[in-house]
């Protein structure tokens, strides 16, 4: 329950940083993912250059799971009693991450423009759920 709270809000995360000037897709190249990164770690109390450095550090090539990646390391960053929390209590986040992406048919649209499945996607946001309590 815990997990599949910290994966909610990483997808709302996700959410809030495509809308507005960033338009609403996922970002295809490396300099527009790493500024979105940076805006979406400081609007959620995180280091600008820990959230580029995990960017960076993702076991990604596609900027776009890259980003995907990075989301969820800031959202379990942003919040780490919770995530330590969801990390004993909860479930698998790979498991929430999925059945959240499936509960969004915006997210599912995003996902398709950027030729991503939802096993992808669920991978890379819950690796990154996972390594951000680290």
């Amino acid at each position: 329950m815990v997990e599949y709270a910290t994966v909610t809000a990483a997808l709302a995360m996700l959410a809030s940083s495509l809308s507005g000037a960033f338009g609403s897709v996922l970002p295809a190249t490396d300099t527009k993912a790493a500024s979105i990164v940076s805006a979406v770690a400081r609007s959620h109390h995180v280091s600008g250059s820990l959230a580029r450095g995990a960017y960076e550090k993702a076991p990604y090539r596609k900027p776009a799971l890259r980003y995907l990646y990075t989301v969820g390391w800031v959202s379990s960053a942003s919040n780490l009693s919770s995530c330590k929390a969801a990390q004993l209590l909860g479930p698998d986040p790979v498991v929430a991450a999925a059945q959240a992406l499936r509960s969004s048919p915006k997210t599912l649209a995003l996902l398709r423009t950027a030729h991503l499945t939802v096993a992808q996607a669920a991978a890379a946001l819950g690796r990154g759920v996972t390594d951000g309590c680290a």
